[in-house]
């Protein structure tokens, strides 16, 4: 199975048309997230690994510039139909195709813990301007599906692999490489300031086919061939009986700023 650290993987098995069931079955973001950090309207803002866009859209009448960095082409095929006055650009993480001091806050959403951490953070330093903020925020589930899903997620859990991340909810966003708090490591040795944190009511209310996509993007379902997935996800969808489904996620959200700069020669910190 390809690494899922590689931030511009596809699942095998339903391939690029899994960025439509993304767009339509994972949760949004509040707004409140565009304001906590303090970046002022006049701003350039950079959504980095903006996948279909949900934070771009929010970002986009926030600031007078918004720019979208994002390595897969079929999410970014998405995210530019839907916003497309958009700039978006292909690039990683550790590799942002943008000069430097560019921007004046990097906003990444539901993807700081795929990226190799260290070399992201002095990416991202290196294309903020002076006391530039980053933000970086994930969607945690705070309650189950109403009307239930229980039956649902039984039939799937029994076909789940085995082989999941230890701790990993296979039908849920709940990953172990946020909650473990290890991704906050690298921001002892940068040049970023204390970080600051903030968690925020999260309400989705889905219909029977965005729950069906929500569960369709999980990515054990994706990976499957089409004569597994398809006839999965049929079977899921005849035991969805209700018109809606609520739940309330809640979004934490990190922020600081860039607390200094290299002078000339000066090596970055270890």
């Amino acid at each position: 199975m390809p690494d899922r650290r590689v931030t511009w993987y596809l699942p095998t098995g339903s391939g690029e048309r899994w960025p439509e069931d993304y767009e339509r079955g994972r949760p949004g973001w509040p707004p409140e997230v565009v304001d906590l950090p303090g970046v002022p309207p006049a701003a350039t803002a950079l959504d980095l690994a903006a996948g279909t866009g949900k934070l771009t859209r929010l970002l986009v009448p926030a600031f007078s510039r918004v720019i979208a960095v994002e390595p897969q082409d079929a999410m970014r095929r998405v995210l530019q139909s839907l916003s497309p006055d958009t700039e978006a650009h292909g690039g990683t993480a550790e590799a942002i195709p943008l000069a430097d001091s560019s921007v004046d806050a990097v906003f990444t959403a539901q993807a700081f813990h795929w990226f190799d951490n260290e070399r992201a953070l002095a990416e991202i330093a290196r294309v903020l301007r002076p006391r530039g903020a980053l933000v970086v925020m994930w969607n945690v589930p705070a309650s189950p599906w109403e009307p239930s899903i229980e039956v649902v997620e039984q039939v799937l859990l029994e076909r789940a692999p085995d082989e999941a991340e230890p701790g990993c909810d296979p039908l849920d966003l709940n990953t172990p490489r946020y909650a473990s708090g290890a991704w906050k490591l690298a921001f002892t040795a940068s040049l970023f300031g204390e970080l600051q944190e903030a968690r925020l009511p999260n309400p989705q209310t889905l219909d029977r086919d965005g729950l069906t996509a929500y569960l369709a993007s999980m990515g054990w379902i994706a990976d499957l061939p089409d004569v597994d997935r398809l006839t999965l996800l049929g079977e899921v969808e005849s035991l969805l009986g209700a018109e809606e489904y609520h739940r309330l996620w809640e979004t934490h959200v990190h922020w600081t700023r860039l607390s200094g700069r290299q002078g000339p020669g000066e090596p970055r910190p270890n």
